[in-house]
C-alpha cells in the first residue's frame, strides 16, 4: 500500500485560513469579554470555559491582568517579541526606524519564494513543541514560560528550515495560533473537509479525546458555584476576589473546586493569572 504523504502546501495555507476564522471569533469574544468584565463570576467562567472547550489557555489570558492596559497581542509583542527582534530594545521603547530580524535584507530565497509549503512544516515542527511546554508547564498559567521556550525554538526550527535569520510578529503568531487551533482538535476532533474550488480533502475527520471519553454529544457546563474575598499581589486593585467554578459534562462533575483569582481595576474585574493553578482544566479528560 503507498504510503500517504502529508501535504505541507495545503496544510500551511488551510491552517492560516483556520487562524484566521479564529481571529474574527475571538473578535467577537474580546467584545462579549469586556461587557461581561463588570461581573468577576462572568469573568472567571470565561476564562475557564475557554480553557475546556479546546484547551486554549492562550486566548482565556485575554480575560486577565496581562490584557488590562493592551490587546493581549500587544503585550506579547512588547515584552516578548520586540526584545528579540531588536537588538538592545527595552519594553515600552518605539520601533519606528528600528532595523531588527524582521527588515527585509534578512530574507533568504527561501522565505521570499515561499508558496506555504515552508510554512506549513514549520507550523508541523513546532507543534510537538508547543504541547510539550503546555505540558511541562502544566498549562498557560506559566505565560512567561512557555512563550519564552516556544519563541526560541521557534526561531531555531525556522533558521533551519529557511536558510536565514528572518523573524517577526507574523511568523509567531502565524505559527503559535495554528498549533493551539490543532492542539484544540485533537481534543474536540474534526470532520471531513475539502477545497470548495478543487474538490481536493484536505483533512480528514478524526474523533477527539472529548469524545473518547465523555461521547460523541458530550457538552461541558462551565457554573461558578461560590465566591469570596481574595488576596492578591497586584497592588494596582483594592478589590480582590476568587471564584469557584465547575465544571460538568452533562450530570457528572468533571472538574471541582477551580479557584480562579480576580482583581478590580476601576469597573473591570481581570483574572490574575499568577494567583490561579489551572492545570487540571488541561488533564480532566483523561
Amino acid at each position: 500500500m503507498a504510503e500517504k504523504k502529508f501535504n505541507t502546501k495545503l496544510y500551511g495555507i488551510f491552517a492560516i485560513i483556520a487562524v484566521a476564522t479564529v481571529l474574527v471569533t475571538l473578535t467577537v469574544t474580546t467584545y462579549v469579554s469586556r461587557y461581561n468584565g463588570f461581573h468577576a463570576e462572568k469573568v472567571a467562567q470565561a476564562y475557564v470555559s475557554t480553557i475546556v472547550e479546546t484547551g486554549d489557555g492562550y486566548n482565556a489570558l485575554k480575560n486577565s491582568l496581562l490584557s488590562m492596559d493592551q490587546k493581549f497581542g500587544d503585550y506579547i509583542r512588547v515584552n516578548y517579541l520586540n526584545p528579540v527582534i531588536y537588538e538592545g530594545y527595552k519594553p515600552g521603547d518605539a520601533t519606528k526606524g528600528l532595523k531588527g530580524l524582521n527588515d527585509e535584507s534578512r530574507k533568504g530565497e527561501k522565505t521570499l519564494h515561499d508558496d506555504g509549503t515552508l510554512e506549513g512544516q514549520l507550523i508541523e515542527k513546532m507543534y510537538p513543541v508547543y504541547t510539550q511546554l503546555l505540558e511541562t508547564n502544566g498549562g498557560w498559567d506559566a505565560c512567561d514560560a512557555i512563550l519564552t521556550g516556544y519563541i526560541a525554538a521557534l526561531r531555531t526550527e525556522r533558521a533551519a528550515l529557511y536558510g536565514d535569520d528572518f523573524f517577526d510578529d507574523e511568523v509567531f503568531f502565524t505559527t503559535l495560533e495554528a498549533n493551539i487551533a490543532a492542539y484544540g482538535d485533537t481534543l474536540t476532533g474534526t470532520e471531513d473537509a475539502f477545497d470548495k474550488n478543487t474538490g481536493v480533502q484536505t483533512s480528514f475527520a478524526s474523533e477527539g479525546a472529548y469524545q473518547k471519553k465523555y461521547g460523541d454529544d458530550y457538552k461541558f457546563t462551565v457554573e461558578p458555584t461560590a465566591e469570596r474575598a481574595g488576596v492578591s499581589a497586584f497592588e494596582g486593585s483594592p478589590e480582590c476576589k476568587v471564584v469557584t467554578v465547575q465544571v460538568r459534562c452533562g450530570d457528572t462533575v468533571v472538574v471541582d473546586g477551580v479557584d480562579v483569582t480576580l482583581v478590580r481595576v476601576g469597573r473591570t474585574w481581570y483574572v490574575d493569572q499568577n494567583a490561579c493553578d489551572t492545570a487540571a482544566l488541561y488533564t480532566f479528560y483523561r
